[in-house]
C-alpha cells in the first residue's frame, strides 16, 4: 500500500477564529457592484434537508505496475464473477494488442470472456492511452486469485480491476464539502461487506465492516499531495485533515483519495470538497429584529470583493414548531479590507397563517462572489 501511494505522489476548526485573508486577483469579467436584496416564501409544510456530504462507495481499485510484473503475471484476487480488467500503457510504455493479454482463473484455464481495444473503448466515449485495452472475465468465472499476464510489456501500465458484483466495497467519506484554508476535513474509510449490489438493490444488505489498513492522500487542484495516514478505529478507518493554509492558486475542489486493503481484497475511492481562503467572515453574532424580520450580519473583510449572504427564516407555527417560512439572500460589493455588514431581509414576504416570532435563522452561507467560493456556513446563526 505504502509503493501505491508514493506512486500517487509523484468544520473549518474554530472558523470565527481563522484571520480572514487576501486572495489573488479577481477575475477579469465585469463584476456587479449595486448591491442587491431578496427573498421568497417558503412552504412550512415542505420539511428542508440539509444536503449530506457526499459519500463514495467504491468496488474497484487501480495500481501501477512494471512490465516485469506483467510479463512474470499479476496476481488479482477477484471476490465476485464478473470482473472487468482494463490495461493502459504509461506515457513510453508498448501499445499492448487485445490477442497479448491473457487472464487465468484460479484454475489456470482461460477467463476472458470479452476484450476491447483503444478504438471501442474510445467510441464508448473512454479517454484512454493508445494501446489501452479492458477484458471481463464472464459471469460464470470462479472466486479466487486471477493471473494477469502481458508477456510483450515494456515499460509501466495502469491496471484498474471493477467488480461491479462484489459483495466487498469502500464506503468513504469526508464530514464536510466545503473548508477554509487551514481549516480540518473528518475523513472515515470503511471497507465493508455489504452483500453486493444486488443484495442493496433488493434491500436485504446489512454491512459489516471488516478490518482493514490503508493511506490516504490529499489532493489540490493543482496537482500537490500530502500523504494522510489512515487510523483503525471501531467502526472503520480515519483521519483528522488539515488543509494547508498557504493553498497558493489552488482555490477550488481538493480531493481526499484513500486506498484501502483486507484480505487481500484492495479498494480506492475518492471524495471532493471545496476550499477557498477566508477573504472575509462572520464576525460576531447575527442581530435579528423581529419587528422588522430583519438580520443585520456584521462581517469582517479581507480582501476587495462582492460578497453574499443567504439564509433561512424559521417561524413558530401552530403547536409552537419552528417551521421554514422565507429564504433571504443579500450582496453587496466592499471596496477595502475592515468591518461591513449584510443584511438579510425577509418583510416582504408575509408569513403564512398562524405564524410568528420567535424566529430562528438557520442555514446561513457566506459566499465570496467573484471568487465563486463558499466561505463560511452556521446551522442555525440567530434566535431572536
Amino acid at each position: 500500500m505504502t509503493s501505491r501511494l508514493s506512486l500517487a505522489l509523484a468544520v473549518a476548526a474554530a472558523v470565527s477564529a481563522l484571520p480572514v485573508q487576501a486572495a489573488q486577483p479577481l477575475p477579469d469579467a465585469t463584476i456587479e457592484r449595486a448591491p442587491v436584496q431578496f427573498a421568497w416564501a417558503l412552504d412550512p409544510n415542505q420539511a428542508l434537508t440539509a444536503p449530506a456530504p457526499f459519500t463514495a462507495l467504491s468496488r474497484s481499485y487501480w495500481d501501477t505496475v512494471d512490465a516485469t510484473s506483467l510479463q512474470r503475471g499479476l496476481e488479482l484476487p477477484l471476490t465476485a464473477p464478473d470482473a472487468v480488467i482494463q490495461v493502459s500503457p504509461v506515457q513510453g510504455a508498448r501499445a499492448l494488442e487485445v490477442e497479448q493479454l491473457q487472464v487465468r482463473d484460479p484454475n489456470g484455464a482461460q477467463a476472458l470472456d470479452t476484450v476491447v481495444d483503444t478504438q471501442q473503448l474510445r467510441a464508448a466515449g473512454m479517454g484512454v492511452n493508445q494501446g489501452s485495452a479492458m477484458a471481463r472475465t464472464g459471469a460464470s468465472t470462479a472466486v479466487g486469485s486471477y493471473r494477469l499476464q502481458a508477456p510483450q510489456a515494456q515499460g509501466r501500465y495502469v491496471v484498474q480491476v471493477l467488480e461491479p458484483n462484489s459483495p466487498i466495497a469502500l464506503q468513504l467519506q469526508a464530514d464536510r464539502q466545503q473548508v477554509l484554508a487551514g481549516g480540518r476535513v473528518a475523513l472515515t474509510a470503511r471497507l465493508q461487506n455489504d452483500g453486493g449490489s444486488a443484495a442493496l438493490a433488493a434491500g436485504r444488505a446489512v454491512a459489516r465492516v471488516l478490518p482493514a489498513a490503508g493511506e490516504a492522500l490529499l489532493v489540490a487542484p493543482d496537482g500537490r499531495s500530502w500523504p494522510v495516514p489512515l487510523v483503525a478505529g471501531k467502526d472503520g478507518l480515519r483521519a483528522q485533515v488539515t488543509i494547508p493554509e498557504d493553498i497558493g492558486q489552488a482555490q477550488g475542489l481538493w480531493e481526499l483519495q484513500a486506498f484501502v486493503t483486507a484480505q487481500g481484497v484492495q479498494r480506492d475511492a475518492k471524495v471532493a470538497f471545496a476550499v477557498a481562503r477566508p477573504t472575509a467572515r462572520l464576525s460576531g453574532q447575527a442581530a435579528g429584529d423581529a419587528a422588522q424580520r430583519q438580520v443585520r450580519l456584521p462581517l469582517r473583510i479581507g480582501a476587495p470583493g462582492r460578497y453574499e449572504a443567504r439564509g433561512t427564516l424559521y417561524a413558530t407555527g401552530p403547536g409552537g414548531t419552528l417551521r421554514p417560512v422565507a429564504q433571504a439572500h443579500s450582496a453587496a460589493w466592499f471596496e477595502s479590507a475592515g468591518a461591513g455588514e449584510l443584511t438579510l431581509a425577509f418583510d416582504s414576504v408575509a408569513l403564512p397563517s398562524g405564524y410568528a416570532a420567535p424566529f430562528e435563522l438557520r442555514d446561513l452561507q457566506l459566499q465570496d462572489q467573484g471568487r465563486m467560493a463558499p466561505i463560511e456556513t452556521r446551522a442555525v446563526a440567530a434566535r431572536f
